[in-house]
């Protein structure tokens, strides 16, 4: 007898939601959804051109006998729910019954099931089944849609790159991997193997083995019940350093967006430049939990919101300062003024002009003023400049690279880096682009390298060294143009605001930097020197 029934016109115009289908990120997620929900233990994609000419997947799940299968492709056709009242019960990622049908109308579709007695495969095209034939695969579900919109051409020209395509389908199975760490994922990209875990035991198991050690190894885990409200799942500790796609949260264990969360959790950390990683997976009684918000049903509703989100926030605050958070003073300052350490830098010092003529700026004093720690003060003949150092470093590193004039420096102690999937594949395609400009890597295994050589003239930390990759992957195509990569690694050269410099350390920055092309903006257009006129700042105090 089928499990999959069609559902009745009432209960269809309540839970209606429209197309559902947008891009290829979209049919990944349906049919992750549906392998998740026949308990499938192992789950592979396969994906060419981003998903727009290939999305193909194959689950070990349950499966579908030959009637299921048939009904499986007719809309609001579900074996999830039967009634309005299922809905207050609802515990599976999908319920609508609309996700197969709407697959099938847009594209060259083939299914191939079997629930372990009858295998069946049924091929479509554009909504209409083609053929219907006997299989003998393995109990489980395999699902592959070719040529996606092809009898839609208006919403083909709304895809984005392949590169843009695959990074969202990426980012997507992580956070289904995250949430699921006993079931093992697969996806590859034209035979290429971007993701690929088995299952382990927990969540932190689970991001350790997605996500670079510089970030698992700042996490702490949360697990808190109670009555019927579980928060369970990983934070990081206060002062994360570099950007990240660590940002998932669960309701239910569905990846959801939830902005008053999400702000939440950032104010919590007090509002910090590099926002904290988590994954947060809050599970509440499903009655409390609105699932049809939205038709691709990655937003819900609590009905309890305001207690679960301050529940949630003391769970967290109570995980990251358990433990008192100690400063260290460098015992060299005098008694009463301490500095604090700062953490080592491959170079100390910003190294001496070389190249480049010294240009004066109208300046009359040897001296310099640092303030905060981040901007330059000096005096000129005419009045006051301030320079912002961490932009200033900017622009002479960047001018350096465009000129090809850049020098390595090989390293005392060698940096070895792990890097997540997106990561490494980003490095793939920059590594000679990198390498001249002056870091340069070996490769140790398997998305682990090491870098033993950096420009002589970089101010550069673990952190910010593995940040690049990151930072790459975000300029998407832009990533051929070597002014774009100058840029980046630039800006993640340059000495950063809050570091302390020497009066001689200022007065070199500032001579480099007029002898630069463009002394006045850094690479991203932002200003570099503000200057005022004595007959300025006598204005400013009311003397003229």
């Amino acid at each position: 007898m089928a499990k999959i029934r069609i559902l009745s016109a009432d209960v269809r115009d309540k839970i209606a939601a429209g197309e559902v289908i947008t891009r290829p990120v979209s049919v990944v997620k349906e049919l992750v959804e549906n392998a998740l929900d026949a308990s499938a233990r192992k789950i592979e994609i396969e994906i060419s051109d981003g998903g727009k000419t290939k999305c193909l997947v194959n689950d070990d799940g349950s499966g579908m006998g030959r009637e299921d299968a048939q009904l499986a492709l007719e809309r609001y056709a579900t074996s999830k729910i039967g009634s309005l009242d299922d809905m207050e019960r609802v515990r599976t990622y999908g319920f609508r019954g609309e996700a197969l049908a709407s697959i099938v109308q847009v594209s060259k579709f083939e299914i191939e099931t079997s629930d372990g007695l009858v295998g069946t495969k049924i091929i479509a095209e554009g909504g209409l089944i083609k053929r219907i034939l006997d299989s003998e695969r393995p109990q489980g579900t395999r699902i592959k849609i070719a040529d996606l919109f092809f009898n839609l051409p208006p919403r083909l020209k709304f895809m984005k790159s392949a590169t843009w395509e695959r990074r969202l389908i990426a980012d997507l199975i992580s956070s289904y991997a995250v949430i699921s760490p006993d079931i093992s994922f697969y996806l590859g990209d034209d035979g290429r193997a971007i993701l690929n875990v088995t299952g382990v035991n927990s969540t932190l198991q689970r991001v350790k083995t997605l996500f670079p050690r510089r970030i698992s190894d700042s996490l702490v885990e949360v697990d808190f019940q109670i009555g019927a409200t579980h928060i369970a799942g990983v934070v990081s500790l206060p002062g994360m350093t570099e950007k990240h796609q660590l940002k998932y949260i669960y309701v239910n264990s569905r990846p959801v967006k939830y902005p008053r969360i999400y702000r939440s959790l950032i104010e919590l950390y007090q509002d910090p430049q590099y926002p904290p990683a988590f994954a947060v997976n809050i599970m509440v009684d499903p009655k409390s939990v609105d699932a049809n918000v939205h038709p691709t049903k990655n937003e819900v509703k609590l009905s309890d919101e305001r207690y679960i989100v301050d529940l949630l926030c003391q769970v967290v605050r109570r995980a990251i300062y358990k433990k008192p958070m100690s400063v260290e003073y460098d015992s060299t300052e005098q008694k009463g003024s301490p500095a604090l350490v700062t953490k080592g830098f491959v170079q100390d010092t910003i190294l001496p002009y070389g190249e480049g003529q010294r240009f004066e700026a109208g300046r009359t004093t040897e001296e310099f003023w640092q303030l905060h720690e981040t901007y330059i003060l000096a005096q000129t003949k005419s009045g006051m400049i301030i320079v912002d150092q961490h932009v200033a470093h900017e622009r002479i590193i960047y001018e350096s690279i465009m000129r090809g004039k850049v020098q390595s420096q090989r390293l005392l102690f060698p940096i070895t880096i792990d890097l997540t999937p997106e990561e490494y594949r980003i490095y793939e395609k920059t590594k000679h682009a990198l390498t001249d400009m002056g870091i340069e890597f070996k490769e140790f295994s398997s998305r682990t390298i090491v870098i033993d050589s950096l420009p002589s003239d970089a101010h550069i930390n673990r952190e910010e060294i593995a940040g690049i990759f990151g930072e790459l992957s975000s300029i998407g195509d832009l990533i051929k143009e070597k002014a774009e990569i100058a840029r980046v690694v630039a800006c993640r050269g340059a000495i950063k605001a809050g570091q302390r410099l020497s009066s001689v350390e200022m007065q070199s920055l500032i001579d480099r930097l007029f002898a630069t092309e463009n002394p006045y903006t850094c690479p991203h257009g932002r200003p570099i020197v503000l200057r005022w006129t004595i007959e300025e700042l006598a204005h400013k105090f009311g003397r003229g």
